[in-house]
């Protein structure tokens, strides 16, 4: 499918006040989503462009809404950029209909860096317990991998080699499961995996989710695996483990780094990618 080509118009994204959701769910542990602390910073103004369309997928067989944010310079440039493909783009970080999405809260924090990077909102948030979880995540993955970012990379001047996966709780565990399907296929598509407050996803408990890692163990993985996670969230019972147990295996190439914040489940989010795009967009 064919997406919208940009227009030269600039969107002018004005400040507003975000706040996360600071709800029960913030003291939810691995398998589980939800929760966050707040923030009253507002976003800097800053302009660009978003063109929202949405794509049917011929893996999954549903349909998901795709918002594409290009930075100003785009229009002006000539060089391929990195692409941040980041999963549910239409989660909303607050309880009301008003408050901004992953995707929004996203580019927010993109045009205040001045990150020179495409970033590419995935929808279908109510889909995530099958399209995150396996088996329907190696269906998913096919989805974004073989449909999606072959669609953006057509349409927009993205660089295949500089792809960036994000995803939070059941996303940070796709995020992983992404690399375990591709490590193990000998072909990754991404070059950075970012998990974040990865949840043990599908799996009865976390030993048996680093069981399933284990497989990597020996693969060469040409990749940067960041785990991130919160101090008073999953950090302790599934991200610090992982990041453990891959340490100490053997896996030429890949870079793994861990960091953690101090924050709730979704409140390490946006600290999250902003020290993603610090450290490989900056």
């Amino acid at each position: 499918m064919k997406l919208p080509q940009p227009t030269p118009r600039p969107i002018v994204s004005l400040p507003r006040r975000t706040a996360l959701l600071a709800a029960a769910a913030a003291t939810a542990l691995a398998a589980c989503g939800g929760g966050g602390s707040s923030s009253d910073e507002p976003p800097a103004e800053s302009v660009g462009q978003v063109i929202n369309s949405s794509l049917r997928s011929e893996a999954t067989g549903g349909s998901y809404a795709i918002r594409v944010y290009l930075p100003a310079s785009y229009a002006t440039g000539t060089a391929p950029l990195p692409t941040i493909y980041v999963t549910e783009g239409d989660a909303l970080y607050g309880s009301s209909g008003l408050a901004p999405t992953r995707f929004d809260t996203f580019k927010q924090v993109m045009q205040r860096r001045g990150t020179q990077a495409i970033l590419v909102g995935i929808g279908g948030t109510a889909q995530r317990g099958t399209d995150f979880l396996l088996p329907g995540a190696a269906v998913y993955l096919n989805f974004i991998t073989r449909e999606l970012a072959p669609a953006i990379e057509r349409q927009y001047r993205a660089d295949p080699k500089r792809r960036a996966l994000s995803g939070l709780s059941h996303g940070g565990y796709f995020v992983v499961a992404a690399l375990v399907i591709e490590g193990m296929a000998g072909a990754l598509s991404f070059s950075h995996y970012l998990s974040t407050e990865s949840s043990y996803g599908g799996h009865s408990n976390p030993t048996a989710f680093l069981a399933y890692e284990k497989q990597l163990d020996g693969k060469p993985l040409n990749a940067t695996l960041f785990l991130t996670g919160a101090v008073n969230g999953n950090m302790v019972p599934v991200v610090n483990p992982l990041h453990a147990q891959m340490a100490a295996q053997s896996n030429p190439g890949l870079t793994l780094l861990k960091a953690e914040y101090n924050a709730t489940h979704v409140g390490a989010d946006v600290p999250a990618f902003e020290d993603a795009l610090a450290r490989f967009f900056p």
